[in-house]
């Protein structure tokens, strides 16, 4: 696998040709119009670009934001795609930990959260790297779950996304069949994959996310450190040609 470096763009800098080239990607991997892309980089303060070193080739991309919540600080993890080939290399988790200890420097001593409202692919990617997440509750009615799902509706609302009974939100982005024809049946088979397909039955075909949210503990930070470190150890492995006998 090729190196790929991560690049921090304001989304207030984001200009059309930059815009475009993002949401080519993301419409085809799961569909998307454009101006509903645009929106979703409005509500944002930061994406992360995935470009291959030396060439800034485009092969994949994570919005960022933080916002306060209550007295902790919550992030929100936005849009993430990332092209087939460059995937397994752990750039999404690399990227949350850049964002996440930007927001510690500025906050040092407020909790953090992290809220997501994720497709199948992006749920079972991150919760597989955590020691322990929650689901969002609509009807939370502890203090920390109620604050929490203030977040959520406020995420909702910014991006123009309605929220069921259940907690599904409806991003109206649909997978396409080459994305799904990418997975086999072990993929979907595993523990993460079922606790999504549980919650979210239709996610197939509904358009619909999924809420989840975790906070940065030191175990959940030292499990996505050791996460990243493997899957980069692993891509590397992958990327070395077999010497023939």
């Amino acid at each position: 696998m090729e190196k790929v470096r991560i690049r921090a763009v304001a989304c207030r800098d984001l200009d059309d040709e930059l815009l475009d080239r993002l949401h080519e990607l993301a419409n085809g991997l799961m569909a998307e119009d454009l101006e509903h892309f645009r929106v979703h980089a409005a509500a944002n303060d930061v994406v992360h670009v995935f470009e291959v070193a030396g060439t800034g080739d485009l092969v994949g991309f994570q919005f960022w934001k933080a916002a306060p919540l209550g007295s902790a600080h919550s992030i929100v993890g936005g849009k993430l795609r990332v092209l087939p080939q460059f995937r397994g290399g752990g750039l999404h988790l690399a990227s949350g930990l850049r964002f996440y200890l930007r927001t510690k420097l500025r906050h040092p001593i407020a909790r953090i959260y992290r809220l997501s409202m994720a497709s199948m692919f992006g749920f079972v990617s991150i919760t597989e790297a955590l020691a322990e997440y929650a689901f969002f509750d609509p009807a939370a009615t502890d203090p920390e779950g109620r604050l929490l799902a203030s977040g959520f509706h406020e995420m909702a609302e910014e991006n123009h996304f309605g929220i069921d009974a259940d907690g599904l939100f409806a991003v109206d982005i649909f997978m396409t069949p080459q994305t799904l024809q990418g997975f086999g049946d072990a993929y979907f088979a595993r523990p993460a994959a079922i606790a999504y397909a549980e919650r979210n039955p239709a996610y197939r075909t509904n358009g619909c996310y999924l809420g989840f949210w975790f906070r940065f503990t030191p175990r959940n930070v030292a499990a996505l450190a050791r996460a990243v470190a493997r899957k980069r150890r692993r891509a590397v492995r992958a990327a070395r040609p077999v010497s023939g006998r």
